[in-house]
């Protein structure tokens, strides 16, 4: 079973996160990351492991729209399918989000709830079998 790359700076958030996936059902391991730069070092060693990444925006060292953008330029990982879990919710956010990784798969923005989570990672879960 592929695994799930959580990544945000907030590691209380990374943790809700985990465990609102477990309470969906989902019983894929996860991995944790706490900005993007971290991420890539862990996306780079494990990306044929990983069935979702999924990113906040706001993080220091490298912010998540910087991640997405660094993923879509490597044709490696380029395929990851990456969720964006954040607080830039406006239109123009998601926009350049889009823009800068066109597989981006989904989008949800904080607070969220349970069900948002799991509409978002369910598709990409069930193709990463």
């Amino acid at each position: 079973m592929k695994k799930i790359l959580v990544v945000d700076d907030s590691s209380v958030q990374r943790k809700m996160i985990i465990q609102i996936i477990r309470k969906a059902g989902f019983q894929n391991e996860t991995m944790e990351a706490g900005d993007g730069l971290e991420a890539i070092g862990v996306l780079g060693e494990n990306f044929q492991d990983i069935a979702v990444v999924l990113c906040d925006w706001n993080m220091p060292n490298m912010n998540g729209l910087e991640f997405v953008e660094g993923v879509a330029q490597v044709p490696a990982v380029a395929a990851v399918p990456v969720v964006m879990v954040t607080t830039e919710g406006t239109a123009e956010k998601i926009a350049q989000a889009k823009a800068a990784n066109p597989n981006l798969q989904g989008y949800v923005v904080k607070p969220f709830t349970p069900d948002q989570l799991k509409e978002a990672i369910a598709p990409i879960l069930a193709l990463a079998g």
